[in-house]
């Protein structure tokens, strides 16, 4: 099943190429039809994810002849994973089957063609057992996802596309560095990765581990990719990007960084960094899916932070990662559903279907917020056992992270009135944009707590993730937070109202801080280093032409002084041929004569 499972959406793809090969009403025909059908190729996926569990004989795949030997395996957390990847992809594939193909896509399918390589790399990710097949498919996910960025072809795309590709080789070149570390000292599984820890390479391992998932995950300060390629994509790409593929990142910590308290302190101050400024700077954004963007990069802050607890603290790592997974499936289907929803909102938010679209986005909203009874507020519950008693600078992790619903519900609150503010374009009819949409919704609503309850378990102790009991301390747990974001939203609109704050703050065009944040400062960085490098490379070129020139000068009046000297020295000996020969005819007369008076006294 895992070989139908990779291979089925491969086999679109290559039909898609191959149209090229026909007439072009024939190829537009048979391109369509590949799209059409697109959808269908997730189904072995989550046929995969519901049948085979850990164990059972459809879980595993080897492939001996493939490279060194493939591998591939259904387990804990590939599992979950797997299905939420399949549900993204698949209400993705459907939003754009059912859309008349653009003027800008001419017909060639190329945003479903991008979709299924993408999902194959990242459902490759999460079944990958062996250390080649792995990187493979993070590397096909990882540059598939660039056609997904520039699809549109406008001067934006363009630059989230050069910026992405940039942070994505900077990633695969640690990642591959990484792994090449990993076998040598472990071995080629996966299963064999954890020898890594304790070796003379742990700590560089380390490093070159948190940079490289570390881009993909969006953390700080590797997160500037983000806010530039989820408005220039897609929304149908934008809600793979955040709710699967930045989980690429997350699975790859969990397969190979080994545990170290170092490690784990770093990575803990990356992941609270990105959990707060990220909302600082979301809530300054004028573009719903640039504000969305953010949201993600605090989101995955907050599963970051279980992840570098289990690094620094090895006997709380199966509770961690477990809540992590938990956390995860969550944050993909809730968000997945906001990116989907922006143009669901465009063109349906009105009439009959406008009750449906505020329920459904609605509802999504209060589940990345974490509100009671929803699966936000599962995910947040499972987290804050696992961290609990742990402390950062004297405050607990278990009061601390609940204030990164607050953050969300800022940056969800702000995500409302800036959607509320964009042009409509009613539609008649309702498409597969709509119909995948309410789907994954619904998704939202189930799947979170029917595989956190039954798929995610404590590894150690084989037993399920706690469901929390919505006793009344617990309802108040996940509710002020969200209360106390409310406030201050509250207090910052009448701030505005009594012209309290800057103009800039308010300005309803212009982005406070332009998206990618720091990457303007990087930018400006480098032009400024390219200048003054220039200017220093011009400097030197001209001291090494000056020094060139005089030693150039100087060799040649050397070599000319020398060319006199000969002359001088032949002209001189010319003279003395005859004078020479007499010499030497004396020298040898004298010569001769000593050597017979020498003989004749001996």
């Amino acid at each position: 099943m895992i070989t139908v499972t990779l291979l089925t959406p491969m086999v679109l793809v290559l039909g898609l190429g191959l149209s090229g090969l026909l007439s072009p009403l024939q190829a537009f025909r048979m391109r369509r039809r590949l799209t059409v059908l697109a959808p269908l190729a997730v189904v072995p996926a989550v046929l995969l994810a519901v049948v085979a569990g850990p164990g059972t004989a459809a879980a595993s795949l080897e492939v001996p002849w493939l490279l060194f030997g493939a591998y591939f395996a259904v387990d804990l957390y590939a599992r979950p994973l797997l299905l939420i990847a399949a549900l993204l992809y698949g209400a993705a594939l459907l939003g754009i089957s059912w859309i008349k193909l653009r003027d800008t896509e001419r017909g060639s399918g190329a945003l479903s063609a991008f979709l299924l390589l993408s999902f194959t790399g990242n459902i490759g990710t999460y079944l990958a057992a062996d250390v080649a097949s792995f990187y493979l498919s993070f590397a096909l996910m990882s540059f598939s996802a660039a056609g997904l960025v520039i699809h549109y072809r406008t001067a934006a795309a363009q630059r989230a596309t050069k910026v992405y590709l940039v942070m994505s080789v900077l990633s695969e070149t640690a990642i591959l560095a990484a792994l090449i570390l990993v076998t040598s000292a472990g071995g080629f599984l996966l299963a064999d990765a954890g020898h890594a820890a304790g070796t003379a390479h742990t700590g560089l391992i380390q490093g070159l581990l948190i940079f490289g998932f570390g881009v993909k995950a969006g953390t700080v300060p590797l997160h500037v990719w983000l806010p530039l390629a989820h408005p220039a994509a897609p929304p149908a790409a934008s809600a793979v990007l955040s709710g699967a593929m930045v989980k690429a990142g997350l699975i790859g910590w969990l397969r190979f960084l080994p545990e170290g308290a170092t490690a784990g302190a770093v990575l803990l101050a990356l992941a609270l960094a990105g959990a707060f400024a990220a909302v600082v700077l979301g809530v300054l954004q004028r573009d719903p899916k640039v504000i969305l963007a953010y949201s993600t990069i605090s989101q995955m802050g907050f599963i970051t932070v279980l992840i570098a607890v289990g690094l620094m603290l090895p006997e709380l790592q199966p509770a961690t990662s477990a809540a992590a997974v938990v956390y995860a499936i969550h944050h993909g289907l809730a968000k997945g559903a906001l990116f989907l929803g922006v143009p669901v909102v465009k063109h349906y938010a009105r009439g009959r279907t406008g009750i449906l679209v505020l329920l459904g986005m609605l509802g999504a909203g209060l589940a990345v917020a974490g509100a009671p009874l929803t699966s936000g507020a599962f995910g947040k519950y499972v987290s804050k056992e696992a961290v609990s008693g742990i402390e950062v600078l004297g405050v607990g992790l278990d009061t601390l992270l609940p204030l990164v619903a607050t953050g969300s519900t800022l940056l969800l609150l702000r995500f409302a009135v800036v959607l509320f503010r964009t042009e409509r374009d009613p539609r008649r009819r309702a498409d597969g944009e709509l119909y995948s949409w309410l789907g994954v919704c619904a998704a939202g609503i189930l799947v979170p707590w029917l595989i956190g309850a039954r798929w995610v378990t404590d590894p150690v102790q084989a037993e399920g993730v706690a469901v929390p009991s919505w006793e009344p301390s617990t309802l108040w747990d996940a509710t002020w937070p969200i209360l106390l974001g409310v406030l201050l939203a509250a207090l910052t609109w009448a701030a505005a109202r009594r012209e309290w704050l800057p103009d800039r703050l308010t300005d309803a065009e212009t982005a406070v801080i332009p998206p990618g944040d720091l990457l303007l400062a990087e930018e400006s960085l480098l032009r400024r280093a390219r200048r003054d490098g220039g200017r220093t490379l011009d400097g030197a070129h001209r001291l090494i032409t000056a020094a060139a020139q005089r030693w150039g000068t100087a060799f040649s009046a050397a070599a000319q002084r020398g060319r006199h000297g000969v002359s001088w020295t032949e002209a001189r000996l010319s003279g003395w041929e005859s004078t020479g020969l007499v010499l030497v005819v004396l020298l040898t007369v004298v010569t001769a004569a000593t050597m017979l008076l020498v003989g004749r006294s001996s």
